[in-house]
């Protein structure tokens, strides 16, 4: 139950990280500057990489409390 708690906090901040926006300013016709929200993160590459990462974080926290338990000598769930 911990565990999925903790998964569903580092999934909550993987969301929060891919749904990041900065302000552009660019020039439109007869040289004004408008101002755009543009996302920081390339919609693809957020759900291939961190959202991979977000569904394996069951397998990394058990490695790592597994590892941290053990005075870091790998155990059953191996190195």
């Amino acid at each position: 139950l911990g565990i999925g708690i903790v998964c569903d906090h580092f999934m909550a901040g993987i969301e929060e990280i891919t749904s990041t926006k900065k302000l552009v300013w660019l020039n439109v016709r007869s040289g004004t500057q408008h101002k755009f929200a543009v996302k920081v993160w390339n919609p693809t590459v957020a759900n291939l990489t961190l959202m991979a990462l977000g569904s394996s974080a069951p397998e990394i926290l058990l490695a790592i409390i597994e590892v941290i338990g053990a005075q870091f000598v790998a155990g059953a769930l191996g190195p």
